[in-house]
């Protein structure tokens, strides 16, 4: 599934078969060097057209914004900011980016659903240039309840689809419907067995 945003001259394509970037037949993604796609593009500049993925990650979004030299507030350059993707208790406080996915996070809609949010989240960032007008606050996911299914020496074992327990990658085994993220142990009959879980 793809769709297009004109910025004037400039065009960005979302495409739900990408995990990062592609700009001039390029695919920039970050992965096991622990080097950030805003890190990996930091250089280039001057392209009309980024394709990424179809989300409203900042982690995609601000670096394909910044390659087609579109202006976005200055707040997601912050080193703090830019490093939330590796650091997990930057969302145990409050914080303006906390703010902007209450608002704009695609993470829980099929890609059906997430054109007019991504839109929405564009329109926002182009609007406010230099500034971003949002309370900080705390990630709403922080308020969800979390399972634990049980313990696998020692360590907690989580329903990863539901609250808090999604944000905790590093903090024990997650078993999801879906293995979006490289330490989410797809749930299956074996694994459950293997680890003991009765739901």
């Amino acid at each position: 599934m793809r769709f297009e945003i004109e910025l004037g001259p400039k065009r960005l394509i979302f495409d739900s078969d990408l995990h990062g970037l592609r700009i001039n037949g390029t695919e920039y993604l970050s992965g096991r060097d622990g080097v950030l796609i805003y890190d990996k593009t930091r250089d280039l500049r001057r392209a009309d057209e980024v394709e990424l993925q179809m989300s409203t990650n900042t982690s995609a979004l601000i670096p394909a914004l910044r390659t087609l030299e579109i202006p976005y507030p200055f707040y997601f350059d912050e080193r703090p900011v830019v490093e939330s993707q590796n650091n997990i208790t930057f969302y145990w406080k409050p914080s303006k980016l906390a703010a902007f996915y209450n608002r704009f996070s695609t993470d829980e809609l099929d890609y059906a659903d997430r054109e007019p949010v991504i839109r929405s989240a564009v329109e926002f960032l182009r609007s406010n240039s230099s500034m971003l007008p949002l309370p900080e606050e705390l990630l709403a996911r922080m308020g969800q309840p979390t399972k634990l299914l049980g313990f696998y020496q020692g360590f907690p074992i989580f329903d990863g689809s539901t609250g808090f327990a999604r944000l905790q990658s590093r903090l024990g085994i997650h078993l999801d419907p879906e293995a979006k993220n490289r330490v989410i142990f797809l749930k299956d009959d074996r694994l459950l067995k293997l680890l003991g879980v009765k739901e």
